[in-house]
């Protein structure tokens, strides 16, 4: 017999829900996670099954009480049902860090805008952190252009050098203030 899970739903909008993972969600994540356009700018390779599931069974307890780790959800479109990305949010005092992947088949739509959006609100509604920030590959203009679509501006005294998959990438901090 096959287990039920209710899905928690942590925020919403019209056309988004922002829940918890469940175990049957690693097929979906697998099938954007394996990706090499996904996980161009991230520091993950693209997935195997067994990295979706275990990503999954990570994820499926995060609560945004949790301060220090990454916490990360579900993003499912609510017309059809259907997981289209994740979000991930880290918490640390008064400010969070955060992150989406969208499944190129629902990118260009407006959801990662809609899903960041929702999870600024959640950050500064639930948790009062007072700023919220992404920090991105300055290769990656789809993010640059998502974060400033959303309201954040570039960190000017923010600037990390690294070595990411053998390449080296200047990454650029962006960040919104909540409004007082």
């Amino acid at each position: 017999m096959k287990k039920y899970f209710k899905p928690v739903i942590i925020t919403e909008s019209e056309s988004l829900c922002i829940r918890k993972f469940l175990p049957e969600d690693a097929d979906a994540v697998f099938l954007y996670r394996s990706l090499e356009e996904v996980a161009r700018y991230q520091y993950w390779q693209p997935y195997t099954k067994e990295q979706a599931s275990d990503f999954v069974n990570q994820c499926k307890d995060s609560d945004m009480a949790t301060e220090g780790g990454w916490n990360g959800f579900a993003i499912v479109y609510k017309e059809s049902g259907q997981l289209i990305g994740d979000c991930a949010v880290k918490i640390t005092g008064h400010a969070a860090e955060i992150g989406c992947n969208i499944s190129p088949v629902y990118q260009k739509q407006g959801f990662a805008r809609e899903a960041m959006r929702l999870v600024i609100d959640m950050c500064f509604n639930l948790r009062g952190v007072k700023v919220v920030c992404g920090i991105t590959d300055s290769e990656n203009a789809a993010s640059v252009g998502l974060m400033q679509a959303i309201g954040m501006s570039k960190t000017t005294d923010f600037v990390n050098r690294i070595m990411c998959k053998g390449v080296w990438c200047i990454e650029h901090e962006y960040s919104i203030k909540k409004a007082e």
